[in-house]
């Protein structure tokens, strides 16, 4: 378990006047939420389950796509209610229609914003509804908590309470609003990460295509994976550092932004998480003299130092949360990656072995190179760019770079964000 002293850090950020047995069980949940993110000795299902002891609920949802598109609820094994939610009831939920009128941008303004049932729709209303007559009444949704999460999507998340039980009121707004900003960092989290790999050591990190930065509230930097160290010392980034060198490294030098403003917000969302918030978003642009308005070279997303982001071994064990310090990671947004063979099959009926040509020349490969590589003859792979050309409806290689410069902007909205249900989608598979 973390020392007294740390323990005290990351509760700065909860609910100061909660009660010390609330306070411990908000800590434990704010560690399962990384923990579940990341897949390191715990389940979203278990965070659903300290969730409900938490809340006093029966139900918890959270509907969102699994790898294989297949839409579920994430907090809780899946159980015949949800087969029958998924197949029928999701089109007649009235608080789920409420949460598809509200926009992304419309929920970062809502960011932390809780409600209880009877303030999305009139209890009576709901009482009288289909809805509840033929299914919620019989799957505990008496009573709902709840609040929108934005990952490329809008996500509604509820706790439910069935009739025996007494209605959530306003504590329990207040217990909710202070995890719900964590929440929408796990997912995030699991958007950005997990779909590289399961088991982030320190090596699987350094193949990552992002850089991942460990930093106490000082700035100073405990880690940096093999992509941030080659981003910490591009001159064209908008971020540095007084070293360069891949690994853990405790005082080596201090993370900054280059333009003053950007430093000072980067400062303030890092201090946020190494007191226990959530930590934020922003992009950071590539000189100092940058106005606003210029196309911005990296996106950075703040959030509290989680225990598979570094090898220090002096981090705590037992918790998913490193209290005291926060990880930035940092991508390049005008440096697509390239679209994976799969897409490329999918979208526009590849062969693999053209695929995999295509990829190789739009990463900057010479069709000699290709040849070479693949022991095949220069002939062969004329033959196949050709036909990459006619079955993209590209006019010419140029024209191409842009077609795969689209697709790689896909991979990184859909399959590098959450997959999240939508009515759409759930209709579909019933």
């Amino acid at each position: 378990m973390p020392s007294p002293e740390l323990v005290t850090i990351a509760l700065n950020g909860l609910h100061s006047r909660s009660p010390p047995l609330l306070r411990n069980e908000l800590l434990e949940v704010v560690d399962l939420v990384y923990a579940a993110a990341l897949d390191e000795g715990a389940s979203w299902q278990d965070l659903g389950d300290k969730l409900m002891t938490l809340m006093g609920a029966q139900r918890a949802t959270l509907w969102l796509a699994d790898e294989a598109g297949t839409p579920g609820n994430l907090l809780m094994r899946r159980d015949s209610y949800d087969d029958e939610y998924a197949s029928r009831y999701v089109l007649l939920d009235p608080y789920r229609a409420s949460a598809r009128e509200v926009s992304v941008e419309e929920t970062v303004r809502r960011r932390g914003d809780v409600r209880l049932g009877h303030e999305i729709i009139p209890d009576a209303s709901y009482v009288r509804s289909e809805f509840y007559g033929d299914f919620g009444r019989k799957s505990s949704r008496r009573y709902l908590i709840g609040g929108l999460i934005n990952v490329s999507k809008v996500i509604p998340l509820g706790l439910h309470r069935d009739a025996a039980a007494r209605p959530f009121g306003e504590e329990d707004k207040r217990t909710l609003s202070q995890l719900l900003p964590h929440l929408q960092r796990g997912l995030q989290m699991r958007a950005r990460l997990t779909p590289t790999t399961s088991s982030l050591g320190a090596g699987a990190l350094d193949a990552l295509p992002i850089g991942v930065t460990v930093v106490d509230r000082e700035m100073r930097i405990l880690y940096s994976n093999a992509e941030a160290t080659t981003l910490l010392s591009d001159s064209e980034s908008g971020l540095s550092s007084s070293w360069g060198r891949a690994g853990s490294v405790t005082g080596a030098g201090r993370l900054f932004a280059r333009h003053p403003d950007e430093d000072a917000r980067l400062r303030r969302l890092v201090g946020a998480a190494c007191r226990g918030g959530a930590g934020g978003g922003m992009q950071i642009h590539a000189r100092p003299d940058a106005l606003p308005g210029d196309t911005a070279m990296l996106s950075a997303l703040v959030c509290p130092a989680l225990r598979h982001l570094s090898s220090s071994t002096r981090l705590i064990t037992g918790t998913s949360v490193v209290h005291g310090a926060a990880s930035v990671l940092t991508r390049y947004l005008l440096r697509p990656s390239l679209p994976p063979v799969g897409l490329l099959i999918d979208l526009f009926g590849l062969t693999r072995a053209e695929a995999e040509v295509a990829v190789a020349l739009a990463g900057g490969v010479t069709a000699e190179d290709v040849a070479r590589t693949r022991r095949v003859s220069l002939d062969t792979v004329r033959t196949q760019v050709r036909a990459i050309l006619r079955k993209t409806g590209a006019a010419g290689l140029r024209d191409f770079e842009r077609i795969i410069a689209l697709s790689s902007t896909m991979h990184a909205s859909e399959s590098m964000c959450a997959q999240l249900s939508d009515n759409d989608s759930l209709r579909a598979r019933s």
